[in-house]
């Protein structure tokens, strides 16, 4: 099993799965106790991929905002050690939720891989309530065991060259769960249907993708304290050019002089702090 085994997914329905997706694979639990432990309002079965698209199709239609609720389809499957469950979701996040997978793999693991409109695509695994490992690129990891899965992700071919992150994270995920994902599976499953509120999710930090055309350039890692940061800087840059219109009027009403292209003289400062003070 190589990333290439799965180059069929890049054209499968015409590439529309492949530009925006989330897979997940769930050992031990059948598809009605994967939407349970995730909290899911059932919405029935859908017959097939076909009946699954059209029925998240009218979903998306009725959202007002996206992201606050996913729809989900769960399907059973067998792999390593019994059975799994496999979960579609087409633009979703749902296994990406760190808040909802990592209870779910309480006792068991927890496979999950992603792709946005943007190209941004992660692959996640869980084992025993722990986010094991996680990365977009797999020479940037995260996770408690960052490296657990370097030998399996090297002996795969994955690489940051990779055109097709999707090809290598199938491949990957199979190589940890025994499942197969083929097109034959995807069409003619029998999906249990649910939608499910996401929690939100606290944040330490994000990254920002720079690269160009090519594929070349760079990551730029922002913390929540970089943001703050800024947030506050913002706002006391926007005070104070209040306090400078506010000093500008009161000149101008008291007949005072000022050039609009410098900065306010101290003179004229201590003049307006003086007002302030005398007025009731």
């Amino acid at each position: 099993m190589i990333a290439a085994d799965y180059a069929w997914f890049r054209n499968y329905r015409r590439g529309s799965l492949h530009e925006m997706y989330c897979l997940t694979l769930v050992q031990g639990l059948s598809p009605s106790e994967f939407l349970e432990q995730v909290g899911a309002t059932s919405q029935g079965e859908s017959n097939g991929f076909d009946a699954f698209e059209q029925r998240d199709m009218e979903f998306q239609e009725a959202q007002d905002d996206y992201g606050d609720f996913m729809f989900v389809g769960a399907t059973p499957t067998t792999g390593h050690d019994g059975s799994w469950t496999l979960v579609v979701e087409l633009n979703g996040i749902v296994g990406t939720n760190n808040r909802l997978m990592a209870p779910v793999s309480n006792g068991r693991q927890v496979v999950s891989h992603y792709r946005n409109i943007n190209a941004l695509a992660y692959f996640s695994w869980w084992e025993n309530g722990e986010l094991r490992t996680q990365f977009e690129n797999p020479s940037q990891r995260s996770g408690s065991t960052p490296d657990a899965l370097l030998d399996l992700i090297s002996g795969l071919g994955m690489t940051e060259e990779t055109s097709d992150p999707a090809a290598g994270f199938l491949a990957l995920a199979e190589e940890l769960t025994g499942v197969r994902i083929t097109p034959e599976l995807l069409e003619s499953a029998v999906y249990s249907t649910g939608i499910v509120e996401v929690p939100t999710t606290e944040w330490s930090e994000f990254v920002i993708d720079l690269r160009d055309d090519n594929g070349e350039g760079l990551y730029k890692v922002v913390t929540r304290e970089d943001v703050e940061t800024g947030q506050a800087r913002q706002a006391s840059a926007s005070s104070s050019q209040q306090r400078t219109r506010d000093i500008s009027a009161w000149a101008e009403k008291n007949g005072i002089k000022i050039n609009e292209r410098r900065r306010i003289p101290a003179s004229v400062i201590a003049l307006y702090e003086d007002a302030e003070r005398r007025e009731p």
